[in-house]
């Protein structure tokens, strides 16, 4: 095994025991803590079980090696309230937070069922927030908490005495590179009328490099400047507040963290003016879908009786021969898309439609959601360059407000479907139509950014400046490492 093998190696085993040490904690002291808690008032249990999480966190850092450094962390008035908002480069940053500040500061966080079952359970003990984040957390999650239901709910914990911890970004740097701040964070501030202490932790990181790793170190926290909730009058609601008022206090809250942090925690284009002159065009099944899209609408077709056994079997039957080497991806695909040869347009545009917000979303990969959001705010063109036929294609696009697709097309007939395929959007084929279309757009190529899983997605990353393999395969991976493309293994 070489060096980087046997440092990945090292850094999984120390994850390892982090993990079992915290789970050890968590479980040894879970079913006391349910028995101690009843002899509690019940406005002084979630400060109980915060008590609790931030000795076992504590205690499993120092077993594990990792140290917190803090860097003007003042001791604010006794009985004040703050905002604390944060970047968010790892899992563990609300926990770091919560054993410098404190059990009187409320974790703001993604909906419980993300994450498993025993954690879920002790943060919803511990009073945390929960939010659902965006539109696939809607369709995961649809008994979590809305946002202006969590905006209220956070706002009453503060009123009552607390902090709330928060991370503008709304999801985990798996890239190591600041994500778009939403305003979440500013809007509680206005809302209850409580100042924002922003925070930027560093070398957090380095230490938590992926979702499976751990490196023994320090992680330096920096606290910001106090920043002054504005005065407010609410009309409606305590969720409705100006938005001038909320989008200059995100601003500030940016630009207070952002100060905070080195250079390489900011993206390329970050400070650059926002232009649909830049493209990215991403690849869809095993980049921004965890598996493959059409296989799994034709599952979704059979168990809605929309498709025949013996075509779905013939499906699966080629789908193998194509694994065992015995038949070509191409032949492959059009012999699995003859399959639709009757169907109406118009017709398969619903059926797809349905199957998509039912079934297929669920599976999106969400580790590159937010980097998909990062690039819609900085309004670059989003296009979605993928061999799935166009009415699915279509279906990314409008979940990701993208500009278009290059996609796969089949032959039409009196509104119908042929089963003929007119365009097959693969390897050198990808390439041509981004180049087509980057002329067409005026996208600048060489500020633009790809996002392929594939070694058969090389032809199209290799047009652009700036690309990403996702998932990548062996061949993908090696030919990512020789001419040092970005790599994000595992964007779930």
């Amino acid at each position: 095994m070489n060096k980087e093998g046997n440092k990945n190696l090292l850094g999984k085993m120390h994850h390892f025991f982090l993990i079992f040490d915290i789970g050890l904690f968590t479980f040894i002291l879970l079913f006391p803590m349910i028995v101690i808690e009843k002899f509690v008032k019940p406005e002084k249990r979630g400060l109980l079980w915060c008590k609790a999480a931030v000795w076992i966190i504590r205690t499993a850092f120092d077993l594990n090696g990792i140290s917190i450094k803090t860097r003007n962390h003042l001791e604010h008035e006794v009985g004040k309230s703050f905002v604390y908002a944060a970047n968010h480069p790892s899992d563990f940053d609300g926990f770091i937070l919560l054993t410098i500040l404190g059990p009187k500061s409320i974790l703001f966080i993604a909906p419980l069922q993300q994450f498993p079952k025993i954690l879920a359970t002790w943060m919803n003990k511990m009073e945390a927030v929960t939010v659902r984040r965006d539109v696939i957390d809607d369709i995961r999650y649809p008994k979590g908490e809305s946002k202006q239901h969590a905006i209220q709910h956070a706002i009453k914990a503060i009123k009552n005495g607390n902090s709330l911890i928060i991370f503008p970004e709304g999801h985990i740097e798996l890239t190591h590179l600041l994500h778009y701040f939403h305003t979440g964070a500013a809007r509680i501030s206005v809302g209850a009328h409580t100042p924002i202490i922003p925070v930027a932790l560093r070398n957090a990181d380095k230490v938590f490099p992926d979702e499976k790793s751990l490196t023994p170190g320090t992680v330096t926290v920096t606290f910001g400047a106090e920043i002054p909730a504005p005065e407010n009058q609410i009309k409606k609601s305590h969720t409705e507040f100006p938005w001038a008022k909320v989008l200059a206090t995100r601003n500030k809250i940016e630009k207070a963290i952002v100060d905070m942090l080195p250079m390489r925690y900011q993206p390329d284009y970050f400070k650059q003016p926002k232009t649909k002159k830049i493209g990215v065009f991403i690849d869809i099944d095993r980049t921004i879908y965890g598996g493959f899209s059409q296989k799994d609408l034709v599952k979704y077709l059979f168990a809605l009786h929309k498709l025949h056994y013996g075509d779905a079997l013939k499906v699966f039957y080629w789908l193998f021969l194509e694994k065992a080497g015995k038949m070509p991806h191409k032949e492959l695909m059009r012999k699995s898309l003859f399959i639709l040869n009757g169907w109406d347009v118009g017709e398969l545009r619903n059926v797809v439609h349905h199957s998509f917000y039912k079934k297929i979303v669920k599976n999106i990969q969400y580790g590159l959601f937010p980097i998909l959001k990062d690039h819609a705010e900085a309004k670059h063109s989003i296009v979605f360059v993928s061999e799935v036929i166009h009415p699915l294609a279509q279906e990314f696009k409008h979940l990701f407000a993208g500009r278009t697709t290059l996609d796969t097309k089949l032959a039409q007939e009196h509104h119908c479907y042929t089963g003929k395929v007119k365009c097959l959007c693969y390897k050198d084929v990808k390439a041509r139509l981004l180049q087509e279309f980057a002329s067409r757009a005026n996208i600048d190529l060489s500020k633009s950014y790809a996002y392929g899983d594939s070694f058969a997605d090389i032809p199209f990353m290799s047009l652009v400046g700036h690309a990403t393999a996702i998932n990548p395969d062996p061949d993908l991976l090696r030919y990512a490492k020789k001419k040092h493309f970005a790599i994000l293994e595992d964007a779930r």
